[in-house]
């Protein structure tokens, strides 16, 4: 049977290393509640069993102050537990409490990042931000459609070259500028050509 032959750590965590090598840091009342001590052997299932339980708040904690300097999709949330090498059964339990919680709702962050993004960039781009952040194909159209509502394109797009690119030259060159700046900002290509084109017609009038 395993045994565990080394505890380290502070008050609130500790470090156990399982038959000589590192197994994982567990909330210390929950080690000592387990029974983790030096010398003692376990089977693997009460390993598991208090490998997560261990796990558990501490994940907790670390997503919770991940969710407080910005919102999260389950995924990217996910993600980052997993990579701070949490169990796949210890984030699955997190992540379901904080939906219980109300503190994680891929709705409301696919809402709440369109909106944010919709005063800088463009549908594409905002629709392919949502997708890399884990937010349905559908979903994901929807909230988009819905943040550009009543919206002009042109005007956005126009607002954001303008921003940009104050001073109309028409030029060749500021012409092709402006084109790619507003296909990297998301908007449609026929847009960033009507766009553009306006620069050069604004030079010559």
């Amino acid at each position: 049977m395993p045994l565990v032959t080394r505890l380290t750590g502070r008050r609130d965590r500790v470090k156990v290393f399982v038959d000589g090598e590192f197994w994982a840091e567990l909330d210390a009342g929950v080690a000592a509640e387990r029974g983790l001590s030096e010398g003692i052997a376990l089977s693997e299932e009460e390993l598991a069993e208090a490998r997560v339980a261990g796990e558990r708040p501490l994940a907790m904690s670390r997503a919770l102050n991940v969710l407080g300097y910005r919102a999260r999709s389950a995924r990217e949330l996910r993600e980052r537990l997993a990579r701070a090498g949490y169990l796949g059964e210890t984030v699955d339990e997190v992540i379901s409490r904080l939906e219980e919680l109300g503190y994680l709702n891929d709705e409301e962050f696919a809402r709440e990042l369109a909106r944010s993004e919709a005063r800088k960039y463009g549908p594409r781009r905002i629709y392919g931000d949502l997708r890399r952040a884990g937010i349905e194909e559908e979903s994901a159209r929807e909230v988009v459609e819905e943040e550009f509502a009543g919206r002009s394109e042109h005007e956005a797009a126009r607002e954001a070259a303008q921003r940009r690119y104050n001073t109309v030259e028409g030029s060749d060159a500021q012409v092709r500028r402006v084109y790619g700046f507003l296909v990297r900002r998301g908007y449609s290509a026929s847009i960033c050509a009507e766009v553009a084109r306006e620069y050069r017609r604004e030079a010559d009038q």
